[in-house]
């Protein structure tokens, strides 16, 4: 260790020497490894931006949904496609036993992040009239499900079931029609189906964050223990449409599976289980694009290695002199291959660290992160430390490629080359 941190000294020392030689080299080098960085790096956050944009609309994954489908008489092909469906009078059960039923199953497969999910609408009171607005019931781990993000308040909670008057999480354009009330504190007024005068209090706890894909009608979301109370609705409607289960992606198939055959045997009748979300398989051609400026990234990088290489062999031609004393006083060929081995991977390490370093400066810029946040990034992750690595280990590969031919060269040199110089 002590022969290996002397070789990395003395080729510093060179280095400082020879830094008008090589300057010119590793800035190329530098400008390689910072693109290969910048690549990668934003690449992999641009990636995750994708993702969970996608998330946004079709939930995480892996995302299972679970639709009721009641009691059915299936007949199957040969290749096993059903060919015939039908329903029979089976003996009906009610909203509350359908959850208990599908919870239950949940739970013996050991899935806690689940949610109910169920349709309607109503009408609220606003200063400039009744609107109608979509409600959607959900459960508080439909947030995460769907990577949920608030402008202003929180997000539904387990106590919201419990609450005499309705929590809703609003978004943007219902919140403006609304006034902008106060959230967790002013009321709001909901109606029931046209023609009847039942009413409901409801409190706004949250706001959705702008989102144009969603915003074009007024929408809001609320506890599904809260929809019985809403007015016209009753216990009969407050049936959910769906079951989401997030499971690991591992364990989809696997899951999905169980859950089909085990609620297929219960009072509840036939259930439907399928992935709701999708991958970034679908995503190649972003892939493909990345993969290709990567490429340009390395072609530049060997382009500057070879810029490096010849530097490096008109260095050992000019300190002939120099390597032939080395040699005289005892120096062995091997000192001499590490030592100018060394040079050229110090120097390069030096110029990949500064690449490096202005690549993360570049990718975590404030104007950088804006426009990440903007292509749908909810959660803005840590730059990649495969990035990092990667563009050290790249720098220290053309260290040692540039530097493996001269100092092979300079080990060939003899005591009485430097007599003759």
């Amino acid at each position: 260790m002590t022969g290996f941190l002397a070789s990395i000294v003395e080729a510093y020392g060179e280095l400082r020497v020879h830094k008008g030689r090589i300057l010119l080299s590793l800035i190329g080098v530098a400008f390689s490894v910072f693109a290969l960085t910048v690549v990668m790096g934003g690449g992999g956050m641009l990636g995750g931006a994708l993702q969970q944009s996608m998330e946004k609309s079709s939930g995480r994954d892996t995302l299972l949904s679970i639709q009721p489908l009641g009691d059915q008489h299936l007949t199957f092909d040969e290749a096993g496609d059903i060919i015939e469906q039908s329903s029979s009078s089976a003996k009906e059960i009610t909203p509350a036993e359908q959850d208990a039923i599908v919870l239950e199953q949940l739970d013996r497969l050991g899935i806690t992040q689940r949610s109910r999910q169920a349709y309607m609408s109503t009408r609220i009171q606003t200063p400039q009239g009744v609107v109608s607005a979509e409600l959607t019931g959900v459960d508080p781990a439909y947030g995460a499900m769907y990577r949920v993000q608030l402008a202003e308040g929180r997000w539904l909670a387990d106590s919201d079931h419990r609450r005499l008057a309705p929590a809703l999480v609003v978004n943007q354009p219902l919140y403006e029609q609304l006034g902008r009330p106060d959230l967790g504190t002013e009321t709001i007024t909901l109606y029931g189906p046209s023609g009847t005068s039942e009413k409901e209090i409801a409190t706004v706890v949250g706001v959705m964050a702008a989102d144009p894909s969603t915003d074009w009608a007024p929408q809001a979301y609320l506890a599904m223990g809260g929809i019985a109370a809403l007015p016209g609705v009753g216990p009969e409607g407050a049936a959910a449409s769906q079951y989401l289960a997030w499971v690991p992606p591992e364990q989809g198939e696997e899951v999905r599976e169980h859950l089909a055959q085990r609620l297929s045997d219960t009072p509840a009748g036939y259930f439907e289980v399928y992935p709701s979300s999708f991958g970034m398989e679908q995503m190649q051609v972003f892939s493909m694009f990345g993969y290709a400026i990567a490429g340009v990234a390395v072609v530049i990088l060997l382009l500057g290695a070879m810029g490096l290489v010849n530097i490096s062999l008109v260095t050992v031609r000019y300190r002939v002199r120099e390597i032939g004393i080395r040699r005289s006083y005892g120096a062995t060929g091997g000192r001499v291959f590490m030592g100018g081995l060394m040079e050229s991977v110090v120097a390069t390490v030096i110029a990949g660290a500064v690449g490096v370093a202005a690549a993360v400066a570049l990718v975590k810029a404030p104007f950088v992160t804006d426009v990440f946040a903007r292509a749908g990034l909810v959660d803005l992750p840590p730059f990649p430390v495969g990035a990092v690595i990667t563009g050290l280990a790249a720098a220290t590969a053309v260290g040692v490629l540039a530097g493996a031919l001269p100092a092979l060269i300079a080990t060939r040199i003899r005591v009485i080359d430097a007599i003759r110089s």
